[in-house]
């Protein structure tokens, strides 16, 4: 019976380092997105996705509030964090596609952040 119970608890484990990789994965997918269209899309509203300009209402933030997330961004993910979200990801999850499509992400962030 307590093989069976820490088998049991080795498998939860798994699995709760598993959905934990999944879901800081998915946070730094969200913060690309966010910061890339912050920095990219409302730095010049005439360029757009696409080519095609963005409509006004959808252009929220001034260029004081762009100006003020490029210089704080970098204060708050540090490359100490970014490298620990990498090793993190890498070491907990057996797929170098999850692995590789973090580091992807990671290194997006910190392009944009030195933009």
């Amino acid at each position: 019976k307590a093989v069976v119970s820490t088998q049991s608890t080795g498998e939860t484990k798994d699995r709760q380092l598993a959905l934990y990789t999944q879901l800081i994965e998915n946070l730094i997918y969200l913060l690309w997105r966010h910061v890339q269209y912050y920095t990219v899309y409302c730095k010049d509203p005439t360029e757009g996705i696409g080519g095609e300009p963005l409509p006004k209402k959808l252009l929220s933030a001034n260029n004081d509030y762009i100006k003020n997330l490029t210089r704080e961004l970098p204060l708050h993910l540090t490359d100490p964090l970014l490298k620990k979200v990498v090793d993190f990801c890498s070491n907990k999850t057996s797929s170098s596609m999850t692995s590789s499509f973090t580091s992807a992400l990671v290194r997006r962030v910190r392009k944009l952040m030195t933009a």
